[in-house]
């Protein structure tokens, strides 16, 4: 698996919203994110992690955000032209 496709928060750096305007601004809406589950030189910087389910089970894993789409809609038709099936949508 190297893609999944999730509803996120978006963020501007790693001080997160907490501590930076732009992530405030950015957190504000979740979008739904296309998300590269298996980036280069995982572990080696820092990124942001999610829960994925796999064949042995839940993980945890960092990712780095492809392409934001418009709306659920274009996240779906991404999923189903791509062979998507972790994508996480509402009542799924």
């Amino acid at each position: 698996m190297r893609h999944v496709i999730r509803e996120i928060a978006l963020a501007h750096c790693k001080r997160g919203p907490s501590r930076c305007e732009a992530c405030r601004e950015a957190a504000g809406t979740p979008r739904w994110c296309l998300l590269d589950v298996d980036p280069p030189d995982r572990g080696m910087v820092q990124r942001r992690v999610i829960e994925v389910r796999g064949e042995s089970g839940s993980e945890w894993r960092e990712f780095d955000v492809v392409r934001i789409f418009a709306d659920e809609a274009e996240a779906r038709a991404h999923a189903r032209e791509h062979g998507i099936d972790e994508a996480l949508f509402p009542g799924d």
